[in-house]
């Protein structure tokens, strides 16, 4: 019986570097012997940990899932995974468009502890202004992907949300 290919992209809180990629497919084919994963960027190169010397990741298939430490910023991705055989000939493979946003929301949620500490600070409207920006960029990102698989148009959010990250004053 052949499979149905599929598999899920997540992020844990606290480790915004990581990816876990988790095998969800159903069915089986004995012939499948290894995985492999591409994290492809919106100007089409890869991402792959630091000592990698291919495009891609080995996913062992005897492992559902594996956890990529690679992720320096928010990434918007098309992520790709292959079923392969022992002679590494792509028997399936499953493209999925994801968007990684762990630091921009982690920054996101700091600056909501910050107001509920202070109420005050709505009425600072360089606070409000700065994360009013950097919500409806993560947002407007994520629409992007979940509307038009549109990984070009999702990096750019998540780059300009980067931004107001990065120079918080």
């Amino acid at each position: 019986m052949a499979i149905v290919p599929n598999f899920s992209a997540s992020q844990v809180i606290g480790e915004p570097s990581e990816v876990v990629l988790t095998d969800t497919s159903t069915g089986s084919d004995g012939a499948i012997t290894q995985r492999r994963a591409f994290l492809r960027k919106a100007d089409g190169t890869f991402m792959v940990p630091t000592g990698t010397s291919t495009d891609y990741i080995q996913w062992p298939y005897a492992n559902a899932s594996i956890t990529i430490d690679a992720l320096d910023k928010d990434y918007a991705f098309a992520i790709v995974v292959q079923w392969l055989n022992i002679s590494n000939v792509v028997l399936y493979d499953k493209t999925i468009p994801t968007g990684l946003t762990l630091y921009n929301e982690t920054f996101d949620y700091q600056l909501t502890q910050m107001f509920s500490g202070n109420p005050l600070l709505i009425n600072d409207d360089s606070f409000f202004e700065k994360k009013s920006d950097l919500r409806t960029l993560i947002d407007s990102g994520n629409q992007a992907i979940v509307f038009a698989e549109d990984i070009f148009a999702a990096q750019q959010c998540y780059n300009k949300a980067t931004e107001i990250r990065l120079n918080n004053t």
